[in-house]
């Protein structure tokens, strides 16, 4: 049924729905770890208020039969005796039911309480483990779908909350409370009746549950899939104008919405026929339990009172039941709602996710002397960077690199240079550990990286790409990224050091200057500039220069490549290029062919070889 829900929505089984189903003891352990001590006082206090509530509803029609039984007896005895038993038992009956209305008014406002922290902390320790994960699991999801399961999930605790303080510890209150009752009434058949009810109820909900939970999954799916295209379109709103492809894309989402809706219609549809099973049952019982009263009433083996309160109690105990079907039906579809973030929960976070600052250095690279000036200011000692035997693939059938091995000296210059897919990039993200080769080592001043806290290995080496990505943030936010918690003094060094600083102050609000969605709103020089005082402000002892100005027009690549060599002079540098012109002056140029160095050596050198360097020079600068 699951498979053909799927087919009907239009969605497929996606990697953030593995096949290994979801606990009802997984989502309770989950529930539980993320609840804080405020969580659970509040819980706590709507728990006492529910019980009190529950116990005021079930013992009501005892006063009400109390009420019922003064009266008659005061219309055969006239006297003031079984008067004031029954303004007793109308004070009492009056008294529960208001207590028990006021104490249901009073629960929503200590769960809302509860449910907005548990919501925030979920939020907090959903974003800390997607942050943990390995870019591997990350890169090829779509950021809408990561953030809607988000959404879906917190629907899902929302259900599990108003059901478990809502409905079903007050419905066990008085279910439990009723049965007491009725066992004193001694009428056999009554309890039977009530305990046939019970279990057709359950039974009728149980099975109904597992088929909710199928349609809640594909609704679950199609979600997904909706707000994935939604956030995906929003991003690339520019493209999509340049292409005139909007009408395409509305199709998409008339395609995705239409999914959507027969998911939700066949929920739906699931749901009403439970109701309809359901209200047969009620039906029947309350039929059967007035027969059972009345005949107990002619045998007079039952007072009028008795009457009145069995029925009522039928009435009474048909809704917590009703209350515990909702419940296991609900909670089956929150569970579903919950599947996908609690997918992502099982995860297994980066290798190694210790934090930790890098040792503290008496002279860090970049610091100011007392006379401000950067460049009288001694360096920080860099690092040598060592690739040993290093082996390493994204996937099973087709390996990037193959047992390299190279050496970057300590404050020297090593330029990489190949065709486009010979693992340049590569050797960056396994140098990060956003990736982990399959073999060999690399070792950072002699340490393997593996062995070294993450937080410390980012911290020492940092990236200026090609590609700069930049936050929908003002400029100094994007700077400081660079080092969480950077004064703007900090943040003006690093603009002054990446050639900046004369640009944004000429802007009408500085440093708080908007940079709209991925920086648009910047030239690609600007933006190469806020990635170098990105990476400048961090004071690194590797800098990696990945395709930094490959996107630039010659000028603006002649004057940000001389800033990137005066930043890096004496500081262990690679340099990842592909127009050979930025790497002449590298004190070594390693030439990557099919995942292994063919050639290395200084330019001049290189190109006297005649090589795989010397083809790439003469193609770039109309040779053959």
């Amino acid at each position: 049924m699951a498979r053909d829900l799927t087919r009907a929505c239009g969605v497929r089984d996606r990697r953030l729905h593995p096949t290994r189903p979801i606990t009802a003891q997984e989502v309770l352990r989950v529930l539980a770890s993320t609840a804080d001590r405020s969580v659970r006082r509040h819980l706590g206090v709507a728990l006492i208020l529910v019980v009190a509530g529950g116990l005021l509803a079930a013992l009501a029609p005892l006063y009400l039969k109390a009420l019922v039984d003064a009266l008659s007896a005061g219309g055969d005895h006239a006297g003031a005796a079984p008067m004031d038993s029954a303004l007793a038992a109308a004070a009492a009956y009056l008294l529960a039911l208001g207590g028990a209305r006021a104490l249901a008014e009073l629960r929503p406002l200590v769960t809302g309480i509860a449910d907005q922290r548990f919501h925030s902390r979920l939020t907090q320790r959903f974003f800390a483990h997607l942050l943990d994960l390995p870019l591997s699991y990350l890169q090829p999801r779509r950021s809408g779908e990561l953030i809607h399961a988000l959404e879906l999930a917190a629907t899902g605790c929302q259900l599990v909350t108003a059901h478990g303080v809502g409905s079903v510890l007050p419905s066990l209150v008085e279910i439990i409370t009723v049965a007491i009752v009725l066992a004193h009434l001694e009428q056999t058949a009554l309890v039977a009746t009530f305990a046939a009810t019970a279990a057709a109820y359950l039974l009728v909900f149980s099975v109904g549950s597992f088929r909710v939970s199928r349609c809640a999954r594909a609704v679950s799916s199609a979600s997904l899939e909706l707000h994935a295209m939604l956030t995906d379109s929003l991003l690339h709103c520019e493209t999509i104008k340049c292409f005139a492809a909007a009408p395409a894309q509305r199709q998409r989402l008339q395609a995705l919405t239409d999914s959507l809706e027969a998911g939700w219609l066949e929920l739906n549809r699931v749901r009403m026929r439970l109701g309809m099973i359901v209200a047969v049952v009620f039906t029947a019982s309350v039929a059967l339990s007035l027969h059972l009263a009345a005949d107990a009433v002619e045998r007079r083996t039952l007072t009028i009172g008795g009457f009145v309160l069995a029925t009522v109690y039928m009435l009474q105990m048909v809704r917590p039941l009703e209350l515990l079907g909702s419940a296991v039906r609900d909670l089956a579809q929150a569970a579903s709602f919950m599947r996908p973030l609690l997918m992502i929960l099982r995860e297994t976070a980066e290798a190694s996710v210790r934090q930790g600052p890098p040792p503290h250095d008496p002279a860090p690279h970049g610091a100011t002397d007392k006379r401000g000036d950067p460049a009288s200011a001694p360096r920080r000692q860099s690092p040598a960077v060592q690739f040993e035997g290093v082996r390493f693939g994204y996937d099973t059938e087709r390996t990037v690199l193959q047992c390299l091995d190279l050496d970057v000296p300590a404050g020297r210059n090593i330029a990489i240079v190949g065709a486009s897919g010979c693992g340049k990039s590569s050797l960056v993200r396994l140098l990060l550990r956003l990736y982990e080769p399959q073999a060999g080592r690399i070792l950072v001043d002699g340490r393997t990286i593996d062995s070294m806290p993450i937080g410390q290995l980012r911290s020492w080496v940092r990236v200026v790409p090609q590609d700069t990505a930049l936050f929908n943030d003002t400029l100094a936010f994007n700077i400081g990224l660079g080092k969480p918690g950077a004064t703007l003094a900090e943040i003006e060094r690093a603009a002054r050091l990446a050639c900046l600083h004369d640009f944004i102050s000429a802007l009408p609000s500085g440093y708080h200057t908007a940079v709209g969605e991925r920086g648009l709103s910047l030239s690609g020089g600007e933006r190469q500039r806020v990635a170098i005082a990105r990476a400048v402000i961090g004071d690194p002892r590797v800098y990696v220069f990945d395709e930094a100005t490959s996107m630039l027009d010659s000028r603006t690549e002649a004057a940000i490549t001389g800033e990137l060599r005066s930043l890096s002079t004496g500081c262990t540098t690679i340099t990842i290029a592909h127009r050979l012109s930025t790497v002449q002056h590298a004190d070594e140029i390693v030439v990557l062919a099919q995942g292994q160095i063919a050639e290395r050596g200084r330019h001049e050198e290189l190109l006297r070889r005649h090589g795989l360097y010397a083809q790439f020079w003469h193609r770039q600068h109309g040779g053959v």
